[in-house]
């Protein structure tokens, strides 16, 4: 299993993000756009993990809100931004949370990633410093010179109000005679605050 904590939204978050998504395409010329029901924030991502380590991993979620004990958090999802690696660049909204809260939320993921070494389970080294933000597309190519400024983003208000366990599952689908491969992320697990 490939699992990782994250803040998921709701349905109707989701649609508001996908919304943005159909004004950003227009400034594109192809990109490999994040699907509606894929929308999250990822806060620690473990990687491939045994089945039977599910148990634990549930238990982690209820331990840390347990011992954080957060509140409901308001969040903005705005603005756009990118990471440039080799052979691709990664079109990112950020997301904007007061700073008591971002105080809370770095508790939680520095939480998280003690309680899976209790446990020993081990995260993946592709964790890096937290900074909430929303992937929007990967492999994006803008038609002229990029200028995030000149594309039309709507702010997105959302409320945290749960931590996620979710899975990233690899499906093969197959479209005409062209085959690929689909990531679908599914919820394995929630705490509500």
């Amino acid at each position: 299993m490939r699992l990782f904590y994250a803040i998921n939204f709701k349905d109707n978050i989701k649609e508001s993000l996908n919304e943005n998504i159909n004004e950003i395409r227009k400034h594109t010329l192809r990109g490999n756009f994040t699907e509606k029901n894929n929308f999250h924030i990822t806060l620690v991502f473990i990687g491939e993990c045994e089945p039977d380590k599910l148990e634990s991993l549930k238990k982690v979620a209820e331990n840390t809100v347990s011992k954080i004990n957060p509140k409901q958090m308001k969040a903005t999802v705005n603005g756009l931004g990118t990471f440039v690696r080799p052979g691709d660049e990664l079109l990112w909204a950020g997301v904007k949370i007061n700073p008591e809260d971002i105080n809370t939320i770095n508790k939680i993921n520095k939480n998280i990633t003690e309680e899976l070494s209790e446990y020993n389970i081990k995260i993946s080294e592709n964790n890096k410093k937290f900074t909430p933000h929303v992937t929007i597309a990967r492999r994006v190519e803008f038609k002229t010179p990029k200028n995030l400024n000149n594309i039309k983003f709507e702010p997105v208000n959302f409320t945290i109000d749960s931590l996620t366990l979710m899975e990233s599952i690899q499906e093969i689908k197959i479209s005409g005679d062209r085959q690929y491969t689909k990531i679908v992320y599914n919820q394995v697990y929630e705490v509500k605050f």
